[in-house]
Formats: structure tokens, sequence, C-alpha cells
């Protein structure tokens, strides 16, 4: 069927655009949450599209049952990437604004009128608003830290570089889709960063993204440990790295400020080397060694100051030295995105779909 095809004339709200709503989800029964988040927005979506990306457990039945008593709801199957399924909910898509939320995501009340009200400019192309942990689910240290971290995040990098606003809690014109095309699916199928890819040509086209503080949603971090962090991180990388190599554009993690979590393990093997090699010298690697130890040292308490001092406004951030850790995660999973799509960041990709299918 023809986009548009069949369907009924989509009625304009005078208050402002016409919205709707795309949640994703796979394997999440969580996503009922979501949707009863919706029901109760002060500006009413005209549609709720679930794109499911292959469901077995029943989600995808229980967002059935969902669309029984709200008209509103259309349970989507769209199986495959997250950047496949939104595509494809994209092409079902009747609103002049579409709105992205995921399964583990609650909307407040006032959410989806906060992060339209900026398109009012008609230069802006896309809002995003900030996704705070939900009280209760914020239980493990993994878990602190990154909420400590999400929040100042949006605050200290997001707010100056739209680019970096994820997009499960965003909202875009549909004309940004029109004509700048769909997400890429070509990069890595679990973490592929197409977000940050999508915002960086809306960008490049001249529309504009907007950080939006008041439209917050509550973000279930319920079972999210330290090591789950780390490895959603590394994944993460892996995918940005692709994007950095393909857009010459990154927001964190740049040399300058990888440099100082680098540096501790680069002497530690440069003095084992040296000690091992140098047998005859081994004050050589003793030095390396214990400069390499004195690094270290000083990394972390300088990360153990920074995260007390902002303890107050951004709560987990006592727990700033697990930042190396995660920057760690950060430079491995970003050589794995090189060892697999090389120095150019296009070896061994897909094709892409055409731009506006």
């Amino acid at each position: 069927m023809a986009e548009g095809e069949g369907r009924a004339p989509v009625p304009r709200s005078p208050a402002g655009p016409t919205v709707t709503v795309v949640v994703t989800v796979l394997n999440d029964r969580r996503v009922t949450r979501t949707l009863r988040s919706l029901e109760g927005q002060t500006c009413p979506p005209l549609e709720v599209l679930v794109a499911d990306g292959g469901s077995t457990d029943g989600t995808f039945e229980s967002a059935q049952e969902w669309a029984q008593r709200d008209p509103r709801v259309r349970p989507l199957r769209v199986p495959g990437t997250i950047a496949e399924s939104r595509n494809g909910a994209l092409r079902e898509a009747r609103g002049e604004v579409v709105a992205f939320l995921d399964a583990d995501e609650e909307a407040p009340a006032g959410w989806l009128m906060e992060l339209v009200a900026p398109f009012t400019d008609p230069t802006v192309g896309f809002t995003g608003g900030p996704t705070p942990g939900m009280p209760g689910t914020v239980a493990t240290f993994g878990a602190s830290y990154y909420d400590g971290y999400l929040r100042r995040f949006y605050d200290t990098v997001a707010r100056h570089h739209p680019h970096a606003l994820p997009m499960g809690n965003s909202a875009w014109r549909r004309k940004v889709f029109e004509e700048v095309g769909r997400l890429d699916t070509t990069l890595d199928p679990r973490a592929s960063s197409e977000d940050q890819d999508f915002a960086l040509r809306a960008l490049r086209a001249g529309w504009r993204g907007c950080y939006v503080p008041g439209a917050a949603v509550g973000h279930d971090f319920t079972g999210l440990t330290l090591w789950s962090l780390l490895r959603k991180q590394a994944t993460y990388a892996k995918g940005g790295y692709v994007v950095w190599r393909r857009n010459g554009s990154t927001y964190e993690a740049t040399g300058g400020r990888l440099l100082p979590y680098l540096l501790p393990p680069f002497l530690a093997v440069v003095g084992a080397l040296l000690w091992v090699s140098l047998p005859a010298r081994p004050i050589w690697g003793e030095g390396v060694l214990l400069a390499s130890g004195l690094s270290f040292l000083m990394l972390v308490s300088a990360l153990a100051i920074q995260g007390r001092a902002e303890e107050a406004h951004y709560p987990g951030f006592r727990l700033r030295p697990l930042e190396i850790l995660r920057r760690w995660a950060t430079t491995y999973g970003a050589f794995r995105g090189f060892l697999r799509y090389g120095w150019s960041g296009r070896r061994h990709l897909p094709r892409s779909p055409p731009s506006n299918t």
C-alpha cells in the first residue's frame, strides 16, 4: 500500500501539530506501562504506533490487547534492528510530528506538550529531553552512576550538541524524514547509533535541534549492573566509531578527553615491557610502572573530588571514579569498530536501503 493510501484524513489540531508517538519494543512487557503513561497526556497524540521488532514472549499480544481499549494504539510487526523498526513505523505515521519513546520509559502528563512546544519555530527540526532513572529502579552501583552521569550529560553535553540527544525521548518533524531520508540501517546492528547519524544529517540539511529540559521521561534501570553498563557502553562505542569516521563528528570521546584515562594503562604496558626486555636495568621499568600507578591515583582522586562536589546536583555522581571503567569500555568498543569497519568506517557495511522507503 502506498503511503497514505486508504487512510482516513488526518485531523489538524488548532493548538499545534498533530503528533504520532512511536514506541519501540522487543520482548519487553513494560511497554504497557509506557502506553498507560501516554493515555494521560495533556497534549494527546493523534496515534501511538507500537513498533515491535520481533517479540516472542507475548509482548506484541499485550500491545494488541491494549489497542482494544484505546483505538489510537496500533501495534506493528516491524522485525529487525531498532533502525529498521523505526523506519517501518515512519511509513505508517500520519502525524506532522513523530515522537519516539522506548518501552523502558514512562512519560509524565506534560511530556508531549513540552516536547513539541519548540516546533512553533519553523527552523526547529527535532527536539529531545532527558531520561533520568525512575525512582526505585536505581539500585546498583552501575545504575546509580549511570543515572548521575546521564543527568549531567544532558546538562553539559546534549544541551550544546543536539546530535547527542538519543532518539528515545525525541520528536521530529515528519518533513525532516521526507527531506533527509530514513534512518541508516548499515550501522552496527546491536547499537547502531542511527539516531546520532540522522541528527547530524538533519543539522547539515539546515534544521535546528533543540534540547527541552522540561520534557523528561523516567527511564527504568531495573537490572542494570556495572557489568551490563560497560557492555552496553562498548557496544554503543562500536556504532559510534562508525558514525565518527563517516561523519567526522563526535561529542564526548575526543582524544583530549580520553588521554587521562588511557595514559595509566599505556604506561603500565610500557613499564612491563621495559622490565622484561631490560633485565640488567630494571630501574627503567620500575620508573615507568611507578609513573603509571601515580597517574592512576591522581586520576581516581580528581574524579572522586569532582564527583563529591557535584553529588548534590547529580545524585550518584559520587561514584565518578567508575568513569575510568566506562572510558575503557568506550575505547574497547571503538577499537572493535575499527577492526570490523576499518579506518574509513565503511568496510563490510551492507548497502543502505533507498533513503525514502
